[in-house]
């Protein structure tokens, strides 16, 4: 009699503390030493991409690992072998992970002494996201999306650093939108800020994922191209310009198009210094608007 009783108060607290657990925001599992499923709530199961009737207690990681072999739409398999690894090395492992819905996870494993590991999963994607709009909000330029011109030389000054250390190239650029001012003074301010949208779509469309793309002001974008010699910049800026004179904007049921005019400049390895570059390019870009727009024109130091 008193066994049973106490087997009626063990199920009923189990109940609880499963019941209880299912209430969690949080995933949690625990894995003992032998790398089997203790505990574990129904948004573990849902953050690892397991069907509920395909865990359960006593079910071994590798067994959960294998049976989701293959199915792309989610990786439980990394997220639990590193528990293993934990367990393993009795060392606390803290993480974020994206899982196959793209939501991205704080994963927190910590051993237990007598063996094994307690794993908390926490859905932070919200919490990334709005991280992501305020980083957003200082770096990048409302308008084109680019980062803005303070953003651009705190990178600047990262590669030119990088660039004197291991001696590679570095080339600048800048950009202006010509006849601007008649843009907006004909079609209107707003027709001109589409210009500049249309503008940064073509740098986000010619330029290399290694290239740094910013509105430097008004309607001059400056572009720092890692690696690129004075040929391939020449290319590069041959290419954007091209793109950039077959586009057009829509105004009012009518297209607009519309040119930019280019300055280059290059250095390597310890004559990197952006601010020069800089200066070299825009004084290029001048010479490129009084040689009569719509070219790129490479600056040679002195």
């Amino acid at each position: 009699m008193a066994e049973a009783a106490t087997d009626k108060v063990a199920r009923e607290n189990w109940d609880l503390i499963t019941e209880s657990l299912d209430r969690l925001s949080e995933g949690m599992t625990i894995i003992d030493a032998d790398d089997k499923l203790v505990l574990y709530n129904t948004q573990a199961a849902e953050y690892l991409g397991i069907e509920i009737e395909d865990i359960g207690v006593g079910i071994s990681l590798k067994d959960l690992v294998h049976a989701k072999e293959g199915d792309t739409s989610s990786d439980p398999g990394a997220l639990l072998m590193q528990q293993l690894d934990v367990s393993r090395t009795g060392k606390p492992q803290f993480f974020e992970r994206e899982i196959g819905d793209g939501r991205i996870l704080r994963v927190r494993a910590n051993p237990i002494p007598a063996g094994g590991v307690i794993t908390l999963y926490t859905d932070i994607t919200e919490r990334k996201a709005f991280e992501k709009r305020l980083i957003d909000m200082a770096t990048r330029d409302k308008l084109t999306g680019l980062i803005n011109r303070r953003e651009f030389f705190t990178i600047a000054a990262h590669e030119e650093e990088r660039a004197k250390r291991e001696g590679h190239v570095v080339s600048v650029m800048m950009l202006d939108a010509d006849y601007f001012k008649k843009i907006n003074d004909t079609y209107g301010h707003a027709a001109g800020d589409d210009v500049l949208r249309d503008l940064a779509a073509n740098c986000r469309k010619i330029f290399r994922k290694t290239d740094v793309v910013g509105r430097y002001g008004g309607e001059e974008f400056a572009v720092m191209l890692p690696g690129a010699e004075e040929r391939m910049a020449k290319v590069i800026a041959e290419r954007i310009r091209s793109s950039i004179e077959q586009s057009t904007v829509m105004v009012d049921d009518e297209e607009i198009s519309y040119t930019v005019s280019i300055g280059i400049a290059c250095a390597i390895g310890k004559d990197v210094r952006i601010e020069e570059l800089l200066d070299r390019a825009d004084r290029a870009l001048y010479t490129a608007k009084a040689e009569g727009r719509n070219r790129a024109v490479f600056d040679i130091a002195a």
